[in-house]
Order: structure tokens, then C-alpha cells, then sequence
């Protein structure tokens, strides 16, 4: 075979498995085309395009007195691959979070002071508060600044415990951030599509943890911010 006939086989292979991924009706017009419009193939777009050209003319325009007028590269037949790849195996989300044994947790009892500064040294800007393994909590330095405004504190207390704040640190009390929690096999695109979302009230989110059931009782197997999948795939 050819690489044109290579090529004209990816394609084909492509648009079944866009139709089987989407659930797309084959009467509905070219899947591909579908997908183009869809942001999960922005990362595809302008090649995916181009390969589109190519089908069509290698569809109709394929031979001159039995040589073939164009040959389609490795390059674009890897490309095609890569797609097909990504649609049978999305990557899943976990493999881009920080894992539950990486994360800086806290507990009710630990001294907040420690806690910040431990945030500090490691760079992490929210830590799950956890009672037993269940989240209880989300501890920031949002969640600092909105006590202290309340309370009219003026510096944080030394003896304060994580516990002091904790009419502050359940998921839906943060006041100008949201958290989301989602299963194992939420992939990398549904968390990207997450963090992209705005909504002209909505509050930032802030942090998606993946639980084992994709709820907040669930046991936490990873954090993710947006910045763990910004310039991802």
C-alpha cells in the first residue's frame, strides 16, 4: 500500500471512531467536519483541517495516468494516528494531578501558622482539611482573609488552629472560589473544559479533586489547578 491509500485508511478509521465517540448519526454530514467545530479538537484543528483537504482530493483527484499526484508525508500519517489514539484513549485526568500522597494536607488540630507556611515553602495555594481521610475542609489564604475581615483581625494568632476557621473551609463557604470533585475516569479535556467555563457570576474554580466516587465523601486520589493543564493536550 501506498501512502495515500495509508492516509485515505486513517481517515476512514478516524471518522468511525468519531462517530462511535459522539454517537454522531453517519447521515448527519462528515464527522470530521462535526469535530471541527467541537472544542476538544482545538489542539487538531488547523492540521486536522488540512487533512481533510487532503481526503477530499486523494478521494477524487487521486491518480495522473496511474501515479499518484500527491503522497501524503509520515509526518501527517503519524498525525492522524495520534488523533485516532486520542479518541480510543483519552488521557485521563489523574495522570496530570498531584497525587493524594504528594498533596499538603491538613487536620482540624494542626497550628494554622504551620500550614501557611508550609504552603508557602511548597507552593501549594489550597489544602484539603481531612478528618480520617474525608475531606471536611479547604483551607486557603482566601479562607484567612475572610476570617480575619469577619472577625476584624489584624494578624493571624500563632495558637490559631486549622479548626478555628472551620465555619469558613466546607467546599461551598469560600467566597469567591469554587471546588469540583469527579471520578477516575474523568480525562484531561473534561477537566480542561471545566476551568475554561465562564459564567459572568460564577466563582473561580479553584481546585478539581478526583475521588474514587466523584463526590466529596469519596476518597481523594488527586488535585488538579488550572495550572496543571494549561499548554496540556
Amino acid at each position: 500500500m501506498s501512502r495515500a491509500d495509508d492516509f485515505l485508511e486513517y481517515y476512514r478509521i478516524l471518522e468511525e471512531e468519531l462517530i462511535q465517540k459522539y454517537q454522531w448519526d453517519e447521515k448527519g454530514g462528515s464527522p470530521v467536519v462535526r469535530f471541527l467545530g467541537d472544542k476538544e479538537s482545538r489542539p487538531y484543528r488547523e492540521k486536522l483541517n488540512f487533512c481533510r483537504e487532503i481526503r477530499n482530493f486523494l478521494s477524487h483527484h487521486s491518480e495522473l495516468n496511474g501515479e499518484p499526484l500527491i503522497e501524503p508525508s509520515e509526518e501527517i500519517l503519524q498525525f492522524l494516528k495520534g488523533v485516532i489514539d486520542y479518541l480510543k484513549r483519552p488521557p485521563p485526568a489523574l495522570s496530570f494531578a498531584t497525587l493524594f500522597e504528594d498533596i499538603l494536607k491538613a487536620s482540624a488540630k494542626n497550628k494554622a501558622v504551620t500550614v501557611m507556611k508550609k504552603m508557602q515553602k511548597s507552593g501549594f495555594s489550597h489544602v484539603p482539611v481531612l478528618d480520617g481521610g474525608v475531606l471536611t475542609g479547604i483551607f486557603s489564604i482566601g479562607t484567612f482573609f475572610s476570617y480575619a475581615l469577619k472577625h476584624n483581625l489584624a494578624s493571624l494568632n500563632d495558637d490559631m488552629l486549622i479548626e478555628d476557621f472551620a465555619e469558613l473551609l466546607p467546599p461551598d463557604r469560600h467566597e469567591n472560589e469554587r471546588f469540583m470533585f469527579m471520578p477516575p475516569t474523568a480525562t484531561l479535556f473534561e477537566v480542561k473544559n471545566e476551568f475554561e467555563k465562564r459564567t459572568q457570576r460564577s466563582k473561580r474554580l479553584a481546585v478539581i479533586f478526583i475521588t474514587d466516587s466523584g463526590s466529596i465523601g469519596g476518597r481523594i486520589l488527586g488535585m488538579l489547578t488550572p495550572w496543571d493543564v494549561i499548554n496540556e493536550r
